[in-house]
């Protein structure tokens, strides 16, 4: 979900060019495309703003999960942790990234108050929010998002970054 992931970052297009970064933006929502359909297949939704995921989950029912496109390391076992953690009883599953905002939200069920609660990141003290509404929180772990161009450095430097990306940011170094 666009709403969940970092701004633009003109370093990012400077250090790789306009159509090269648009490149590194198109394979990471694909990416979090891929995820989604296998993740929840025939219910994958995508969604650029809050207001748009919530409208586009209107009526569903079960876990819900939300999740920023910038993040590379998505993948069905983060996704398996969260389910696992709303299924123990956790209200909220939130997966925070370097840069303190989260990469992904689970619910247990659409619940609108949640959602919006969750979504606003973890600035201006969410974590007492969560504590003083008596809610559980489950946490994934931290991952690193590729929005700017130091993040574009570390991933061409990482040996674990998936190889289509890793080729588009070859140059990075």
């Amino acid at each position: 979900m666009e709403a969940l992931a970092a701004p633009p970052d003109p370093d990012l297009v400077a250090l790789l060019g306009a159509s090269d970064a648009a490149r590194v933006a198109d394979a990471l929502r694909a990416r979090a495309r891929r995820w989604a359909a296998e993740v929840a297949p025939g219910r994958a939704y995508e969604a650029t703003s809050l207001d748009a995921a919530v409208a586009a989950v209107h009526g569903h029912t079960g876990p819900l999960l939300l999740a920023a496109p910038d993040v590379p390391a998505l993948d069905p076992a983060v996704a398996r942790v969260a389910l696992d953690d709303l299924a123990a009883g956790c209200d909220v599953v939130v997966g925070v990234a370097h840069d303190a905002l989260p990469y992904l939200v689970g619910l247990p069920r659409l619940d609108d108050d949640l959602l919006e609660l969750a979504a606003a990141g973890f600035s201006g003290g969410i974590l007492p929010a969560f504590g003083e509404r008596g809610l559980t929180l489950g946490m994934l772990a931290h991952h690193r998002r590729l929005a700017t161009a130091a993040d574009a450095r570390a991933f061409a430097l990482d040996p674990l970054t998936p190889p289509d990306l890793a080729a588009l940011l070859a140059d990075a170094r």
